[in-house]
């Protein structure tokens, strides 16, 4: 019975799910990343969430419904850390320019930045 209801939610949970290339739609609720501590507290749970499933040596409809709706999140935490990577990475060629043109007050406001926004990289993300 079990196998059967399995293979009838993936049935309609594919079929429910198929789209056009034109078309693209969202099947499932984000939960949102709207900067790079939430983003990284996001990647962090989502990420322990698919290692659960991934770990399991035959993933079932149920599990595969899950990866799906666990990317989301997933999706949407990278796009947001690769938007604060780049602002990050304009702050260090900044930092890397006013060092060679002797300007301290551009290093200490880009440097300053930089240091706050790769502070959230480099030690331990303390989500709740």
């Amino acid at each position: 019975m079990k196998i059967v209801f399995s293979a009838v939610f993936f049935s309609v949970f594919v079929n429910a799910t198929t789209v056009s290339a034109k078309e693209s739609y969202r099947h499932f609720p984000s939960v949102p990343s709207p900067d790079l501590a939430t983003a990284l507290c996001n990647l962090q749970s989502y990420n322990d969430k698919l290692t659960n499933i991934l770990s399991k040596e035959t993933l079932d409809a149920v599990d595969m419904a899950k990866v799906h709706e666990l990317t989301y999140t997933l999706e949407d935490a990278v796009a947001q850390i690769q938007k604060d990577l780049i602002v990050v990475a304009e702050n260090l060629e900044s930092v890397h320019k006013a060092s060679e043109r002797i300007d301290q007050q551009a290093i200490d406001s880009h440097g300053s930045q930089y240091i706050a926004q790769t502070k959230l990289l480099t030690d331990a993300v303390k989500c709740d």
